[in-house]
């Protein structure tokens, strides 16, 4: 077998056994490649871990929510008890399953365009081996946006509260009840000047910048609605079975130069 470059020295004796065509072959659904950098290799994912999933598939966006082993004795209730409080007092509705933080959630912080790999299915009964391209490689890392978003609103909550005896019309500057005023003690209201602007038809190259911005990526990833998924980590399930059988059928888009 040549490649244009080098040639490939070719034993004599070395039997050659059987060959198999090999098809290029774009799916009808996404293929990604998922990756959990600070997870050892040794403790991997079941299919019991996660509750749900969901994707936003534009920007390949992942967040998966994994169980908590909220019985476990390295489990701190008090602090786990806390936690959901205030999450769900925060969120106005329960985001975890129970009274304590009983889930985490691993969200894609790295992704890379997958065009250079495939993922290889071989069909024992056509003899043929079928590459799919992936779309795209996404990497794993566990998030605490809901805790980060509870902890800063929780905290300037307190300042509120306050400032709220201070900016109330029925209190003094000293914090004591002035009493109420008279229409004829009421300033009557100024006037001022309301300046009008009108939008410069943007040109190519500003549009260009904001297009390559980051908040209008950021505009674009808060827009894009997620979609659930379904997760199915054991490869030997009927699922992963029928999953695999799909990416076989004919009516699949072969990869044509």
């Amino acid at each position: 077998m040549t490649n244009g470059h080098t040639s490939m020295d070719i034993d004599e004796d070395d039997e050659l056994l059987y060959e198999v065509d090999v098809e290029l072959r774009r799916t009808a659904q996404s293929i990604y490649l998922f990756q959990y950098p600070i997870r050892p290799h040794y403790r991997s994912y079941d299919e019991t871990s996660f509750t749900s999933a969901r994707i936003k598939e534009k920007q390949s966006l992942v967040e998966m929510d994994l169980l908590i082993d909220s019985q476990s004795t390295n489990y701190y209730p008090a602090r786990g008890k806390q936690f959901a409080d205030s999450t769900n007092n925060e969120n106005g509705k329960q985001f975890f399953n129970s009274d304590r933080m009983d889930k985490q959630t691993i969200a894609s912080t790295i992704s890379s365009d997958g065009d250079r790999y495939f993922v290889g299915l071989f069909d024992t009964i056509t003899r043929r081996l079928v590459l799919c391209p992936l779309k795209s490689i996404i990497q794993l890392r566990p998030q605490f946006n809901y805790l980060d978003t509870t902890s800063s609103t929780s905290g300037s909550a307190n300042t509120k509260d306050a400032n709220l005896i201070e900016d109330d019309p029925m209190y003094g500057s000293d914090g004591e009840q002035s009493g109420s005023e008279s229409e004829e003690n009421k300033p009557e209201p100024i006037a001022s000047l309301v300046t009008m602007k009108f939008a410069k038809k943007e040109s190519d190259y500003h549009k260009k910048k904001r297009l390559q911005s980051y908040s209008y990526y950021r505009q674009m990833r808060d827009d894009e609605r997620w979609q659930d998924l379904v997760c199915i980590m054991n490869p030997h399930s009927f699922d992963a079975q029928r999953i695999r059988n799909q990416f076989l059928l004919q009516d699949n888009q072969s990869i044509k130069d």
